[in-house]
């Protein structure tokens, strides 16, 4: 576990210049993906991608709208089971996190990673969902932002949900879309009564914008 908290380093950082045109465009042409930009992510620099969660691959599809690579924020459920995956997750520099409690270590690690001026990914809904809005999105993201002055890059993600999915199990085809969103400047909420409440729902209403309202009763 130790080995996932790492900094990926330069080698990383090259290896993904070169890997994300080849993943690119395999994902083209078997999956039919398409990156759509509301809003261009900077090429240099630290910025929070908080996406909606549906697959196993998502973190794979949201990471290819970026040029540099992202360390994702991961339930450490996820790992020990598969050295194969420990091993790919660990070079990419995924975070590992706990669920039901505080993730302290995780959140430093973020935190370090954001002041070292790379990208950060985060999953507000924190688990798979069927559908868009079936879980009341965290305040993880916006905390996250509101600590370090990042800001947050909605990215709406749009087919996975046909894809190693809690509805479609299978490794198979689906047409995927991921589309980046204006960002969310953690700044402009600070004089808010509530201002990380205030900062996730404006991440929620820049999501609606592309995905549709909320299916879930608030």
């Amino acid at each position: 576990m130790r080995l996932l908290r790492r900094d990926p380093g330069r080698f990383v950082d090259l290896s993904y210049r070169v890997a994300r045109p080849i993943v690119a465009g395999f994902n083209k042409l078997y999956f039919d993906y398409e990156a759509r930009y509301l809003s261009d992510l900077p090429r240099r620099g630290a910025f929070i991608v908080a996406a909606n969660h549906h697959s196993l691959v998502d973190p794979v599809f949201t990471s290819l709208v970026a040029f540099q690579n992202i360390r994702f924020l991961a339930v450490d459920e996820l790992f020990g089971r598969s050295r194969f995956f420990d091993s790919l997750t660990g070079f990419w520099g995924a975070i590992p996190m706990p669920r039901g409690r505080i993730p302290f270590g995780a959140l430093k690690t973020a935190i370090r990673t954001i002041e070292a001026g790379r990208p950060v990914g985060v999953y507000p809904e924190s688990r798979r969902t069927d559908y868009w809005g079936e879980t009341p999105p965290s305040r993880g993201a916006a905390w996250l932002a509101l600590f370090t002055g990042a800001p947050i890059y909605p990215v709406a993600m749009e087919g996975t949900e046909g894809v190693l999915s809690y509805r479609a199990p299978r490794f198979q085809r689906a047409s995927i879309r991921a589309t980046v969103c204006e960002p969310v400047d953690p700044l402009d909420f600070m004089d808010r009564e509530d201002p990380l409440q205030a900062t996730i729902e404006a991440w929620e209403d820049r999501m609606i914008q592309v995905l549709g309202p909320l299916r879930t009763a608030r």
